[in-house]
């Protein structure tokens, strides 16, 4: 199966399995190039909400939850598939109560199991040819206004994948 990472698969048929395959791996690729970010960088791409529980639940929705789909759609190998396995093993070793810090947005920066987290999504990124891509996005947000002031109600965020060398 062709996959380009900078082709919007959001705008095709996803009732079309081969579309909806696509998206996800576009939406896991996305997810890798988040979690290479720096902690500002990430807290921007996620922004509103807990920014470390975001970046663990979308590598959960498009990886774990998904990846024999990719396999058999020949979109990742054995060897890739084990080095995300490796960093599904990661996020869950620090699951629930284990790791409080992990999970905490105010760390995010000096954590090193964030760092090694960064590590680890290049590696994979690099092992796909897809470690030049970089992440844009367009956010509106709405807001009410209450009794206790300005609140915002929704957050939608559009992202697409670029060339970090595009012109």
């Amino acid at each position: 199966m062709e996959f380009d990472p900078t082709y919007n698969y959001g705008d095709t048929d996803l009732t079309d399995n081969d579309n909806l395959v696509r998206w996800k791996f576009g939406e896991l690729i996305k997810n890798l190039v988040t979690l290479t970010s720096d902690a500002k960088r990430q807290s921007e791409i996620i922004g509103v909400g807990g920014t470390c529980d975001e970046m663990a639940e979308d590598f959960h929705t498009y990886f774990t939850m998904v990846y024999s789909t990719y396999v058999d759609n020949k979109l990742l190998t054995s060897i890739q598939v084990d080095k995300l396995q490796e960093l599904d093993e990661f996020f869950n070793d620090r699951s629930g109560n284990k790791s409080p810090d992990f999970w905490d947005d105010f760390l995010l920066e000096t954590n090193s199991d964030w760092k090694v987290i960064r590590h680890k999504a290049l590696e994979i990124l690099s092992s796909l040819g897809m470690q030049d891509l970089t992440l844009e996005f367009d956010r509106s947000e709405k807001y009410d206004t209450t009794d206790n002031g300005k609140q915002l109600t929704i957050q939608t965020t559009k992202t697409r994948l670029v060339r970090q060398n595009a012109s």
